[in-house]
């Protein structure tokens, strides 16, 4: 089935074109036996030995349901019947939303979206959440990887935690780097959506000749983009 890559239409073209560019060359790096990046330096302190491979931003979520609690209105009414049942009906319907709202609220879904800067290594993703909380996603960890790239989304699935979705222009690179940090390069070379990255953006989208997928639960040289 063919797929159209979608295009943010946010009017800033050159930067989601960029993006794409820079995965697609950082891509074919890598299937020519260059390395990943290296940073000389991070504001974070790193595990001893660790190294440091990328400095991006991207559009951060998570997906998961929650406990929701929701008042329902239980009032006396008093005179005639039409009155008693008008005012009985509304308290019925008025109750009826607030639970409908309540198991929309509960129900699993991406949440906590904000933009962070992430940095990537060579163990772990680091990403500090909230501007409060540095948090750690490690490569090893990782069960799946699900690169949306028709869609700029990036999700990691997990063992031990909710799913974790990146978007924006870096999603592209990212998806690249954690494929090849998480499976392999043959991976890489051989995972169907990175053939998506086999032709650069033209005119602000993919041209003619990429497909990707389109559905979700949701570089240059060798520098990441910022």
């Amino acid at each position: 089935m063919r797929v159209e890559v979608l295009m943010p239409a946010d009017g800033q073209d050159a930067m989601w074109s960029q993006g794409w560019e820079q995965a697609v060359r950082f891509r074919e790096a890598l299937l020519d036996g260059f390395p990943l990046p290296t940073l000389p330096a991070v504001p974070v302190r790193l595990n001893a030995g660790e190294v440091a491979h990328a400095e991006l931003v991207l559009d951060y979520s998570r997906f998961y349901g929650q406990n929701v609690t929701y008042s329902q209105s239980s009032g006396f009414y008093f005179g005639s019947p039409l009155f008693v049942a008008a005012g009985l009906a509304g308290q019925a319907i008025g109750n009826s939303v607030a639970r409908s709202r309540a198991q929309a609220m509960a129900a699993p879904q991406w949440r906590e979206f904000q933009r962070v800067t992430v940095y990537l290594t060579d163990q772990r993703l680091l990403a500090l959440v909230d501007g409060v909380r540095w948090l750690s996603w490690y490569h090893s960890a990782m069960m799946q990887i699900q690169p949306f790239l028709g869609q700029w989304n990036v999700v990691q699935l997990f063992e031990d935690c909710e799913p974790l979705r990146w978007s924006g222009p870096a999603a592209p690179w990212l998806a690249v780097a954690l494929v090849r940090l998480g499976y392999g390069l043959d991976h890489v070379r051989d995972l169907p959506e990175m053939n998506l990255l086999s032709r650069p953006v033209v005119g602000g989208s993919p041209d003619s000749g990429a497909t990707g997928i389109a559905d979700d639960l949701s570089h240059g040289g060798h520098t990441p983009l910022m």
